[in-house]
């Protein structure tokens, strides 16, 4: 009899839990890759327009939002701020750092958004990412963690970090960054080229996947698995039993290109990049007609049958 009290009176508790629980409410916070509600100013309708265009919010800075919060304890404003934050992904900050131009006059983002509605959208509209960040340059810089210092009062590396190149693009799961410090040399017909440049590595973003696991992780993860041993790697090896060096053809190892000037292996997104652009500008008869001699060991091969369905599922062609 006591059992069955007690039983009752707990589940008496558990209904009321149930009936005062508060139903689940958003919690009015704002997309700040959206537009600011109200906002009237032309570049705000280029941003509101091109977004009902594409389903991609544009951007212009990398500041998703600066908010006045009001004053701290010593009587200083107060805002709080959230940056689009390209270095950092699900699991880690990278050792990437970026340094932005942005476009400065209106009449600069006029014409960005003319050439990416109707230059680049036309080949783009299967990959679209979440949102796209328009800069006039982006520099890359990497830690060099050699010439680093350790801070170990807050317990973090102080990193010396050094140029590393100026990428067309960048992506994180949130945003990809184009670089569109080229456009303003280029006459009417070269606008194509450069649109297919832009669409190949929009492409490789739509992949996912990480870069500190060269990829393999995303869609398109049994093509870096391929290569991933070679990515970066000296194109110059030892033999440790005869202590004489090895010299590696990447063209025997699954890769389109080998810069006699550079003495490693691609990356992960270079390689990707080069076969994309192949496969979407060579029927298959021409693409090993043209790179099939060097496939001695069928890495080409191999590659070439995992990432043509993936093209083709995107529907995109350059010819």
């Amino acid at each position: 009899m006591k059992l069955r009290v007690l039983y009752m009176f707990v589940l008496a508790g558990c209904l009321c839990a149930c009936q005062k629980e508060d139903p689940v409410v958003p919690n009015g916070m704002s997309n700040p890759f959206a537009t600011l509600p109200g906002a009237t100013d032309e570049e705000t309708k280029l941003r509101e327009d091109f977004y009902k265009a594409t389903g991609c919010h544009l951007l212009f800075n990398d500041t998703l939002r600066h908010e006045y919060k009001g004053l701290d304890g010593n009587g200083n404003p107060f805002y709080e701020t959230e940056l689009l934050g390209l270095e950092y992904s699900l699991t880690n900050v990278g050792f990437t750092r970026f340094k932005f131009d942005y476009l400065q006059t209106l009449e600069q983002k006029r014409a960005v958004v003319n050439f990416l509605q109707y230059d680049l959208l036309p080949y783009i509209k299967t990959v679209m990412p979440y949102s796209m960040m328009v800069a006039n340059g982006i520099d890359e810089y990497q830690q060099n963690i050699f010439m680093s210092t350790v801070n170990y009062q807050q317990n973090k590396l102080e990193g010396y970090y050094e140029y590393v190149g100026s990428p067309l693009t960048y992506n994180n799961l949130r945003c990809l960054a184009l670089n569109v410090n080229r456009l303003w040399e280029l006459a009417d017909e070269e606008l194509k080229g450069y649109a297919q440049d832009i669409c190949c590595e929009m492409i490789f973003a739509s992949f996912g996947g990480t870069s500190d696991k060269r990829y393999t992780d995303g869609k398109a993860g049994s093509f870096f698995e391929q290569s991933s041993y070679y990515y970066g790697a000296p194109k110059v090896g030892i033999d440790w039993v005869t202590w004489q060096p090895i010299y590696y053809n990447p063209l025997e190892l699954g890769f389109l290109e080998d810069d006699p000037l550079d003495s490693y292996f691609p990356s992960p997104k270079d390689d990707a990049v080069n076969y994309i652009k192949a496969c979407l500008s060579m029927t298959e008869e021409e693409f090993f007609a043209k790179y099939g001699e060097n496939d001695v060991n069928g890495y080409t091969r191999k590659k070439y049958d995992i990432i043509k369905p993936l093209l083709d599922e995107t529907g995109i062609k350059f010819n």
